[in-house]
């Protein structure tokens, strides 16, 4: 089936589905989904890991992985999975370069190297080497 088919059978009910807030007339509730390969965690086609026949993820164990197209059918070996664990630098090389080239899907290069930044940061912060970043109250507050 073609993405774009299985997008509209897929994108108001599907298992991952998180709607939060409430229904208006100003604006609709928020939905966010829980899926594998979908790099921000949006309700949206260009990042849906589940309508899209090549996705880009990065966990929080500093995996990328790669949804393989032409394995289609055989969901259990259709992920390759890349551990992210030299320097950040290195690192940041090899989202651009395996996941986020020309001919894979240049459009979520910006959202991978963003994800992989928080989530580094995160790794550093956990295990002590860093501080993590000041909460900011109110306008201009230092507190």
């Amino acid at each position: 089936m073609s993405e774009s088919l299985v997008w509209l059978c897929v994108k108001n009910n599907n298992a991952f589905l998180v709607k939060r807030g409430k229904k208006n007339s100003r604006c609709g509730a928020t939905q966010f989904s829980k899926e594998s390969g979908n790099l921000m965690n949006v309700n949206s086609f260009k990042y849906s890991g589940l309508a899209n026949k090549k996705t880009i993820d990065i966990d929080h164990n500093l995996t990328l992985s790669l949804k393989a197209p032409k394995k289609a059918n055989a969901p259990s070996r259709n992920i390759a999975s890349i551990p992210l664990k030299k320097c950040a630098k290195t690192s940041m090389k090899v989202v651009k370069s395996q996941g986020c080239n020309s001919f894979y899907r240049a459009d979520l290069s910006s959202a991978a190297a963003g994800r992989y930044a928080k989530l580094y940061r995160d790794s550093q912060v956990k295990k002590g080497l860093v501080k993590p970043a000041r909460a900011k109250f109110g306008r201009n507050s230092r507190a």
